[in-house]
């Protein structure tokens, strides 16, 4: 008889890695470049489109003709007054080309008449035609005039912004349709309708933007400003333009000085700002650069990274664009074409200088994502590029490499997992269940860690999935180890009698120690796991299966006793005792008997002993 070989089995593995998410690097829509106006094209048809749908939400004015209201305001001039009220009367009954007639007479006579002018410029608007836009040119006229009443003041304002309304939208569509193909003619009707309307931001906006994008950039500069002075509308988009465009005329006239800056000579920059064309020195960026040198020449040379200039956060976006926006422009060309290592050299050094700079912070924090470098610094990073809320994939970025920050931790200690487990996959011993328990272990003990370093509601589910993990496979090795246990002592068991059994009392003594063994699995079953019952349940079988067996040896080596006695008295004859020899036959004959009646196990040779010795025996007594 001999032990037999046993498997555990593990419940499904089902931890699986964290994987960084992809992030897809993409220039803003509003290019932030001071030195890059190519969203001109890309903005046209948009802008059309918010035009038009700006127009049609836009309430109508419901202009009052101007009749009895403005009468006080009417000089009495001659016989030509009647021309004036009978075209006011007619322009109050809609018949404005009867009044627009009225009107040329009496204004021939009276050209600087304002109120006469302003019904002029109304009636041509009722007319909605062409004329409209003399109209609004009328209109242009007169409100830049000293004297007007307040009350044809507020009526020009009104009708202005009504034309402006229904002009505006069929101006920008007509530049977008025929900028492409004939641009100079496309800017200048849009100069020209800008003269009539010059309170439309965004005419402004587009035909600076035009300029820029011939490198027309101190034209465009003017225009900008211009518009943002005057716009009543749109004045915030036109005036970030103006400073963009400032932005990149001062970048040239101050290269120098933000070259030796970036080299880290910060004397030499104040220097190279004093001796600018004083055209261009007075601005107040440069003002803040100069101060911000003055800060920065006191400190210990080298020391870096440089602390942020003492500015508001517009300010603050200005002078790092001043210093730094081509630089960025070019790491993020750098990085579209697959260089990233150069890009992100140029980023890290950038960053000494510039650490609260938004949009360099966005570009390093992706270019090393990109690379899979740092990600305690690209979080860093991108922490700082959230901060610009211009930045709309900041947010994105940050999540990504989170994502990326929590699988550097988790991965490790997942595959450091998968590897004990597949360490035990050909069978399993005590020892091999202790060494797997031992490194299961070693990871419980990580499990603080990775849950700090979980930065993500999945992360955060993943490492509670792999706790849950360890803690079942751990169940299942000290269910696993108990089994193991039994097995190696069933093992050393029956190693004992691996050359046969020898005799009776070996025979007890291994019966003795299968019977200790079943009552111990018995024991252990009433609290294992159910998927350490179904290996106990194998190895109860098993001790019964040998307890088995060894009664048919027992019994087979009773036969052999019983034989040999029988034999050892035969042997003596005539020469013994009758008396005593009678009886031992007797003994002999008993115990045959009762072996036999207890149905023992035998096998045929061992049975076919026992039968004669019976038979003979019987028949000796008689």
């Amino acid at each position: 008889m001999s032990g037999t070989g046993r498997d555990h089995t593990f419940q499904e593995i089902r931890v699986q890695s964290l994987h960084a998410p992809a992030f897809e690097f993409r220039e803003p829509t509003e290019t932030r470049g001071h030195g890059d106006f190519a969203e001109h094209d890309r903005r046209l048809e948009e802008i059309a489109r918010e035009a038009a749908a700006r127009a049609a939400s836009d309430t109508a004015l419901v202009l009052v003709p101007p009749i009895a209201a403005l009468e006080e305001m009417v000089l009495v001039l001659d016989g030509d007054e009647d021309l004036l009220e009978d075209a006011r009367a007619n322009a109050a009954e809609g018949a404005y080309e009867l009044a627009l007639e009225l009107l040329a007479e009496y204004l021939q006579a009276h050209p600087e008449h304002q109120e006469g002018r302003y019904l002029r410029a109304y009636c041509l608007y009722r007319l909605d035609g062409p004329q409209q836009s003399e109209a609004l040119e009328i209109l242009g006229r007169l409100r830049t005039e000293e004297g007007l009443p307040e009350e044809l003041r507020e009526r020009i304002r009104d009708l202005r912004r009504e034309l402006r309304r229904r002009l505006t939208p069929p101006e920008i569509a007509a530049y977008t349709e025929k900028v492409r193909s004939d641009p100079l003619g496309a800017q200048a009707r849009l100069q020209a309708f800008l003269e009539l309307a010059p309170e439309e931001g965004m005419v402004s906006y587009l035909l600076a933007l035009a300029q820029a994008r011939q490198n027309r950039l101190e034209l465009a500069l003017d225009t900008a400003e211009r518009g943002a002075a005057a716009a009543d509308v749109d004045r915030g988009e036109v005036a970030a333009l103006a400073r963009r465009l400032r932005l990149a005329l001062l970048g040239t006239h101050a290269a120098p000085a933000t070259s030796a800056f970036k080299t880290g000579d910060f004397d030499r920059a104040r220097r190279e700002l004093a001796r600018m064309d004083p055209r261009w020195r007075r601005s107040a960026v440069l003002d803040d650069f100069d101060a911000h040198l003055a800060l920065l020449i006191g400190r210990p040379r080298g020391e870096r990274p440089l602390p942020p200039p003492r500015l508001t956060a517009e300010r603050a976006e200005d002078l790092y664009s001043l210093i730094a926006e081509d630089d960025c422009r070019h790491a993020s060309m750098l990085m579209q074409t697959g260089r990233a290592v150069e890009a992100e050299r140029l980023l890290a050094h950038l960053l000494t200088l510039l650490p609260r700079f938004a949009w360099l912070n966005f570009l390093c924090a992706a270019c090393l994502y990109r690379l899979r470098r740092s990600p305690d610094r690209a979080a860093a990073c991108a922490e700082i590029a959230r901060t610009d809320r211009t930045l709309t994939q900041a947010g994105e970025l940050l999540e990504a490499i989170r994502s990326w920050q929590e699988a550097t931790v988790i991965n490790p200690a997942v595959d450091e997992y998968l590897a004990a487990m597949e360490s035990v996959q050909g069978g399993v011993s005590v020892d091999r269940l202790a060494a797997l328990r031992r490194r299961l272990t070693a990871l419980e003990r990580q499990l603080p860690t990775l849950r700090g370093a979980a930065r993500t509601e999945g992360g955060a589910q993943v490492v509670e999935q792999f706790g849950q993990a360890i803690a079942d496979r751990l169940r299942e090795i000290d269910d696993a180890m108990v089994v193991g246990g039994l097995y190696e002592k069933y093992d050393r068991v029956m190693s004992s009698v691996q050359g046969g059994i020898k005799g009776g009392a070996e025979a007890d003594r291994l019966d003795g120690s299968l019977a200790a063994l079943a009552t111990e699995i018995k024991s252990v079953r009433k609290n294992a796991k159910e998927s350490a019952r179904g290996q106990l349940d194998e190895l109860t079988s098993l001790v019964t299966r040998r307890r088995g067996e060894l009664e048919e040896v027992k019994a087979s080596i009773q036969v052999s006793d019983l034989v040999g006695r029988f034999n050892d008295l035969a042997q003596q004859g005539r020469y013994a005792n009758q008396y005593t020899l009678r009886a031992q036959l007797t003994t002999i004959l008993q115990e045959a008997q009762k072996l036999n009646r207890r149905k023992s196990r035998l096998d045929a040779r061992s049975r076919e002993l026992l039968d004669q010795l019976i038979g003979t025996l019987s028949r000796t007594l008689r």
